[in-house]
């Protein structure tokens, strides 16, 4: 029962590590400070938009998405620009990645590398920074972390998704319909969605070890570390509605956000 509790909170924890990081990590060329990242978000790292986008639910969920602005676009407007369905599918996908790069890219300014590092030593220990290193490469561990970025793929997807559609909703862009599952009400895909997500918990539980155990309980040390040095100040000025700065022109574009 100690190791179901403890695997579930580290599950927790690794999708509340994507999203205190903003649910991946920008490239040291995006970012706006001198500040390097935490060793542990590079240790730890989370799929990319672009990488996440290929997941085949992923996809699903941007393929929804599409057909919804398919809909929702002022139709004359679309039939004069010969914008079909695979137009839409495809800004869609577009859309999702800009918004998940102009999120991740967020966690660069907010995150103090240094100092999420020495909290964490003080909390896990010692050495323990390299600890998490070598044991993310032992092979059971390594499986679950392959795992885990399949699950934070579709998670990903679905929180830029939703972030999407709350931006368009603030503009009050009219929208037939949402992509959003859970705002649609679509059972079949959230349990499906569900069933894939369950994973890293399945394999976990049937390969439990000393490695695993321990990786286990410094990820959880790890997502609070970072949740408690991450620069609180940053974040709070963030919300849906900036989206709207990578999302009105493309939309404008595709007959969606009309003059």
């Amino acid at each position: 029962m100690f190791k179901s509790a403890l695997l579930a909170r580290a599950l927790a924890a690794t999708v509340a590590f994507a999203v205190v990081t903003w649910l991946a990590v920008a490239p040291i060329s995006a970012q706006t400070n001198a500040k390097p990242p935490p060793a542990l978000v590079t240790i730890l790292s989370t799929p990319s938009p672009a990488e996440s986008i290929q997941a085949p639910l992923a996809a699903k969920l941007a393929d929804r998405l599409g057909q919804v602005w398919f809909n929702s676009a002022e139709p004359a407007c679309r039939a004069s620009r010969s914008l079909d369905l695979a137009s839409y599918q495809k800004l869609a996908r577009t859309m999702l990645m800009a918004a998940g790069d102009h999120m991740r890219q967020l966690a660069t300014r907010a995150q103090d590398g240094p100092k999420a590092d020495a909290a964490f030593a003080a909390q896990a220990g010692n050495g323990a920074v390299a600890e998490f290193r070598r044991l993310s490469a032992e092979p059971v561990v390594k499986e679950f972390l392959v795992r885990m970025r399949s699950r934070l793929a579709v998670e990903q997807t679905h929180a830029y998704l939703e972030n999407i559609e709350r931006a368009l909703l603030l503009k009050r862009v009219e929208m037939k319909g949402r992509a959003d599952p859970l705002a649609a009400g679509d059972s079949d895909l959230l349990e499906e969605i569900e069933k894939a997500t369950g994973a890293p918990m399945d394999y976990v539980e049937a390969n439990k070890g000393k490695a695993i155990d321990r990786f286990l309980e410094l990820l959880i040390i790890a997502e609070r570390t970072l949740a408690e040095t991450i620069n609180r100040d940053e974040v709070l000025l963030w919300g849906p509605g900036k989206l709207m700065v990578v999302l009105e022109e493309p939309l404008k574009a595709n007959c969606i956000i009309m003059p």
